[in-house]
């Protein structure tokens, strides 16, 4: 008989902190009308049932790369004040949509 290893919890000092890391999308429509008010109704009205017969022509990324501030547990900032930080370290992506759904890159 073999004697069995009993494992054990190794206890640390170890903290529980949260990164936010952010990545933001903003899709471009095209819309034809008569003025910048025009359009921003017709969108605005094609969208409000949810189901839109528009589809984004372009598509704008930006991506955080590296992380600035960490919250401890208990004491991290409500939703507003997780996108209401300064973001250091990022990259931009520009892309065009085609259909079928594809990207390409906006030079």
């Amino acid at each position: 008989m073999t004697n069995k290893k009993k494992l054990g919890l190794i206890k640390t000092d170890l903290k529980v902190f949260y990164v936010p890391y952010t990545r933001t999308d903003a899709d471009l429509f095209e819309v034809r009308a008569k003025s910048i008010e025009h359009a921003i109704q017709k969108f605005n009205f094609l969208m409000s049932n949810g189901r839109s017969p528009l589809n984004p022509c372009r598509r704008v990324s930006l991506i955080e790369k590296q992380a600035n501030i960490a919250y401890k547990k208990g004491y991290e900032p409500d939703a507003v004040g997780i996108f209401n930080r300064i973001i250091d370290f990022y990259d931009i992506y520009d892309r065009e949509i085609i259909y079928p759904p594809h990207l390409k890159e906006v030079n």
